[in-house]
């Protein structure tokens, strides 16, 4: 028989049933409370729209009502999405800086204003707290060490004095990462609270072959104290042509599980994302029920059993006009479950099948 379900009580959802899955063997829930995740890509991977995605559908769960949702927009990035269109009211409501001044919002510019808001909201007596931090590369450890790093820059009379400046500038933000995220790990746990990290890739040069090909900024700290890491990259784009004309209308993107505290799976998916809709969850979850054998395929039709209950059994539906169904018949939860049920079925499949070793 499949395993049970890990409790959806301790887990957030992602927005994304796969995702949920993928992170958790549970269609409900993703990420742990009480723990660190790290979210890497490459630049337009979607890592800003998943953690967007994720707060929307935490703001219309009722078990996070007393929740602060806090983006900390480093990268002032979030300007750049229609919240309210993409993500719902719900989420305007809530979501909210880590510090304002007056109406103002304040975000953080140095590794030592994010310790501060996050030693500040983990102080007992405040409310637990879902916090994104994005990105951890546009931090510095201080603006005054920034001066003094780029005049030294400019003065260093030599290639290897240039190095050695920038050496110990890398050194010094993984250092304050590292010590912050040591401080509020306890805190995170006994308030039930999460912090999310946002962090660009880039080239890692002599890396092996069959290695890792990227790394990313802040040391190893992040990826110690992550119960999960989540690397996004895009993997197609979308450019529908109609008529003589061809614009681009979205992407695809692929979320790998580098590291799974939670199952000890890495698992990955794939979800298209659009510019006027954001990421397609229910598109997402028909592909897997279709990859998966679940659904049948007849030519270019779908044949989704065990949905929309017996009047509509046997039917055919082309993708997009099923996906458009499974929407306006609010049938996501039915699908949801179907997917939960669908994936712990392959799972299982793919076990050993070899008696325990201990008992």
């Amino acid at each position: 028989m499949p395993q049970a379900k890990i409790d959806t009580s301790v887990l957030i959802p992602s927005g994304l049933t796969l995702l949920n899955c993928a992170c958790s063997d549970n269609p409900l829930g993703a990420f742990a409370l009480g723990r660190i995740a790290t979210i890497p890509g490459a630049s337009q991977g979607g890592k800003t729209l998943l953690m967007l995605n994720m707060l929307a559908q935490v703001a219309t769960d009722p078990r996070f009502d007393e929740h602060e949702l806090i983006y900390d927009d480093s990268e002032e990035t979030m300007e750049s999405f229609d919240i309210p269109h993409l993500f719902g009211l719900k989420l305007v409501k809530r979501i909210r800086a880590p510090f304002y001044d007056g109406d103002d919002p304040i975000h953080s510019n140095t590794i030592q204003d994010l310790k501060a808001y996050l030693l500040e909201k983990t102080k007992p007596g405040q409310p637990p707290f879902i916090y994104v931090a994005d990105s951890l590369d546009a931090l510095t450890t201080d603006e005054e060490l920034t001066r003094e790093y780029q005049n030294a820059l400019i003065k260093a009379a030599n290639p290897e004095a240039v190095e050695e400046l920038k050496n110990s500038y890398k050194a010094e933000k993984a250092k304050g990462i590292g010590e912050t995220l040591r401080m509020i790990n306890g805190s995170l746990k006994k308030t039930q609270s999460a912090l999310f990290i946002v962090q660009q890739v880039r080239a890692k040069f002599n890396a092996m072959k069959n290695a890792r090909q990227w790394t990313t900024s802040g040391g190893k700290a992040p990826f110690f104290y992550s119960t999960h890491q989540a690397y996004l990259t895009k993997v197609k784009t979308h450019n529908p042509e109609i008529g003589k004309m061809k614009l681009k209308t979205g992407m695809r993107a692929r979320i790998e599980l580098i590291k799974n505290k939670l199952t000890g799976k890495e698992r990955s998916i794939e979800v298209d994302a659009f510019v006027d809709y954001g990421m397609d969850d229910i598109g997402s979850c028909v592909d897997f029920l279709v990859k998966a054998g679940r659904w049948k395929k007849d030519k270019a039709k779908i044949v989704p059993e065990d949905l929309f209950g017996s009047a509509q059994q046997g039917e055919k539906f082309m993708r997009r006009e099923l996906v458009k169904l499974i929407q306006t018949e609010q049938a996501g939860l039915e699908m949801q479950t179907l997917v939960g049920d669908t994936w712990l079925q392959v799972e299982e499949k793919f076990k050993t099948d070899r008696p325990r070793r201990f008992e």
